[in-house]
């Protein structure tokens, strides 16, 4: 069973990254949007998929904080079109 919510610790241990590895990339990336509530994040799956991403963009592929920027953003355009096309 899995949550609706996961803390910021909880996403570090999964992502293996410190939280303010998480908190910089949330302020650097726009597609990233994590609820905050008093000041606590609360992430979504949708939010840790997308980390998990910026992760492998960042340390596995080398990008740097533009080009995942433009990586992700290419992504969410192919994403509408294939949508578009099944509709």
């Amino acid at each position: 069973m899995s949550k609706t919510f996961y803390s910021i610790r909880e996403v570090c241990n999964m992502l293996d990254e410190e939280p303010h590895v998480l908190r910089f990339w949330e302020n650097k990336i726009d597609k990233l949007r994590v609820l905050k509530i008093n000041t606590k994040r609360h992430y979504r799956q949708k939010d840790i998929d997308i980390l998990k991403r910026i992760k492998s963009l960042l340390r596995d592929d080398l990008y740097t904080i533009e080009g995942a920027k433009k990586a992700l953003q290419k992504n969410e355009v192919r994403e509408l079109q294939q949508t578009d096309q099944v509709q």
